[in-house]
């Protein structure tokens, strides 16, 4: 599989600009770092320049020359780190041969200072390996001194190499100790930068999630359209899916008048057809009436479906509505007895119970199933319509019928399918039933009732919800 740069970022747009922001913010942070430890090097490195050149200065004008040649030091320099042995601050005069003079704190080792260090005029900045192997920060500078007084006119000035040095691992840890001080105060920076933006990115997104919330609750039946955004930037965004909402509720309305209407246009001509193969069984041509009669049938049965379909709000709706189950259930019922007045009904419904389904598309629903069962059963159908212990809402239908054998549940839903074709019906019942079901996306499910026939539970859920 080939990787681009989109395939590797993540698709949640919040880690995205918070991925954005590591990107950017680490980076310039790493960079501040340097800059940071790099200037304070530099500026202690400055410091001990200065204080190392007045150590030179004090150093030259406490060097004197003896008279008959040869150096001394007038005095001991003011830091008490040149008499501690490898104290790390060290001083030294050479001529152009040898070392003439040193610190204490040199102890028996010399610095490796040569003539031709002061080629040049000025104080010279060095790095030199001290009496440790240790590396120095070291200045040097040449200086002319005049003969002693008694031995004026003998000698000519002699040129003399002053150098002062200090250990540069000093400057090492003051440097390692910022660093470890700066490194904190940038994670801790790091920290509450990317928390600041973290927290900045969760609420500028905020209002997509009041959209989804407002969305969900539209899809659910709980509102018809979206409310106006607290942010200017979504509001073309509202107002086009409002649009769309508005056309998609005109389309579908539309659509089922046009269903509707076509449905009841073929009516008329079926009608016509029908009289017309009654006229040829008069006329003794039977076979041929009862051909057109079946086709006639077909036609009748296929119009009738798809008249019903066209009434299904279903998953098509903008709205999904409540319907109080116990608003339908009961009438259903009651216009049901007279197809048999011996049957009892026996309703087990919760009366707060509100179904996510349309009102006319719960009556085509539960009145298919119940007049099914009312079809099959012997004695006695029930309605159970409850909610489940995962607090979903289920309409259980069951006869004391036949029955339906299990390895046939799946032939139940076809559209004209008749387990028995001497039961009155056109075997469109539960086609439409399974269409109502298909539309909205809940579940079906089949069993064998207690009392023996078939049973029906519409699990007012999604697939996934009634697998739980």
């Amino acid at each position: 599989m080939r990787l681009t740069v989109g395939s590797l970022m993540p698709r949640s747009l919040r880690w995205r600009l918070i991925l954005l922001s590591v990107v950017v913010v680490a980076p310039a942070l790493a960079l501040l770092a340097w800059q940071l430890s790099h200037a304070f090097e530099q500026s202690v490195e400055a410091r001990v320049h200065r204080e190392l050149e007045n150590h030179l200065n004090q150093l030259i004008a406490r060097v004197e020359v003896r008279p008959g040649g040869g150096l001394k030091l007038a005095g001991h320099l003011s830091d008490p780190r040149f008499n501690r042995p490898l104290s790390g601050l060290y001083w030294q005069v050479n001529d152009a041969d040898k070392p003439l003079l040193r610190s204490r704190s040199l102890w028996d080792a010399a610095l490796a200072v040569r003539a031709d260090m002061i080629k040049r005029g000025g104080v010279h900045e060095y790095v030199l390996k001290g009496p440790r192997g240790e590396e120095l920060f070291t200045l040097v500078r040449g200086v002319w001194l005049d003969a002693a007084a008694g031995d004026a006119g003998k000698e000519k000035p002699h040129r003399y190499i002053f150098t002062v040095a200090m250990d540069h691992g000093e400057i090492s840890a003051a440097t390692a100790g910022f660093n470890r001080h700066l490194l904190f105060g940038l994670a801790a920076l790091a920290f509450i930068l990317l928390l600041t933006i973290s927290t900045q990115i969760l609420w500028g997104l905020k209002p997509l999630d009041r959209l989804r919330r407002q969305l969900e609750r539209i899809r659910h039946g709980e509102g018809r359209r979206l409310a106006p955004p607290a942010v200017a930037e979504l509001a073309p965004v509202i107002d086009e899916l409002n649009k769309l909402l508005t056309a998609q509720e005109k389309t579908i309305e539309e659509a089922r008048a046009r269903a509707g209407n076509l449905a009841h246009g073929m009516k008329t001509p079926l009608a016509v057809l029908g009289a017309r193969a009654r006229d040829l069984k008069r006329r003794g041509l039977a076979e041929d009436a009862a051909d057109i009669e079946e086709q006639i049938r077909q036609l009748s049965r296929h119009i009738e479906h798809e008249l019903a379909r066209s009434k299904i709000h279903g998953g098509r709706a903008v709205v999904v509505h409540h319907t109080p189950a116990g608003e339908v259930l009961p009438g259903i019922a009651r216009a049901l007895r007279p197809l048999n007045e011996a049957l009892q009904w026996r309703l087990e419904v919760e009366d707060a119970l509100a179904l996510p389904m349309e009102k006319g598309d719960l009556m085509e629903l539960a009145g298919n199933l119940m007049e099914n069962a009312a079809k099959w059963a012997r004695t006695e159908v029930v309605v159970r319509c409850y909610a489940d212990m995962h607090g979903r809402p289920c309409l259980v239908v069951e006869d004391d019928g036949p029955g339906v054998p299990e390895a046939e549940y799946d032939t139940i839903l076809g559209r004209g399918a008749r387990l028995d074709e001497k039961v009155q019906g056109s075997g469109l019942g539960l086609a439409i039933v399974g269409d109502i079901i298909a539309s909205y996306g809940y579940t079906l499910r089949f069993f064998q009732a207690r009392a023996g026939g078939l049973g029906v539970c519409v699990i007012f859920a999604g697939e996934a919800a009634g697998a739980a």
